[in-house]
């Protein structure tokens, strides 16, 4: 069995089920982590990564970089693209992976079944699926990995704040909830 195969079959069962997310998802994940000169599969305390959709791919990208929210070392970004930033924050080197095919509906086949998508994906090299570009992260010292720095006491609700998360009105810290808005109503 492939190195691909074997990580995709792990991302499928986290996942529930092999999707298309899922086949591109771990293709990825391998290639980025390739990149970085990291193994796949394995946990590596020098990555953070940025997903930038909510959805199968992400969590590909989750079980074969085995990083984590509750780790602090995955980032979801929620802005609707098929592309991962890989980020190591030993060296500060940052590569952004964007899935080509996802930007070029043409280039798919809609009638292909996942049998056929995950042994041409397999058979096909990173480089043909994935543009890689060179960015800068720039990531606040209360977003890295470890115990939290700042922990805070809301002023209006008296909820706990961390990781500097909060907002400072009068003197006084507040959450997001309170000082903006929130995505609930209390009833």
């Amino acid at each position: 069995m492939s190195e691909y195969r074997g990580l995709l079959e792990m991302a499928g069962k986290f996942h529930g089920d092999i999707c298309g997310g899922i086949v591109m998802g771990t293709k990825l994940a391998i290639h980025g982590m390739e990149k970085m000169q990291m193994k796949p599969g394995e946990k590596d305390k020098r990555l953070i990564v940025y997903t930038e959709i909510d959805r199968c791919i992400s969590d590909a990208i989750m079980s074969v970089t085995q990083t984590s929210l509750g780790k602090k070392s995955l980032k979801p970004m929620g802005y609707g693209k098929f592309a991962a930033t890989f980020v190591n924050i030993e060296t500060g080197e940052a590569l952004r992976l964007v899935d080509r095919e996802a930007n070029n509906k043409d280039e798919r086949a809609d009638d292909e079944t996942i049998e056929e998508l995950i042994e041409r994906i397999d058979g096909t090299p990173g480089e043909e699926l994935f543009d890689v570009q060179r960015v800068s992260v720039k990531i606040d010292k209360n977003d890295l990995p470890g115990k939290p720095l700042e922990i805070m006491k809301c002023k209006e609700c008296g909820e706990t704040v961390m990781d500097g998360k909060h907002h400072i009105k009068g003197g006084y810290a507040y959450c997001t909830s309170c000082y903006t808005g929130s995505y609930y109503t209390l009833l």
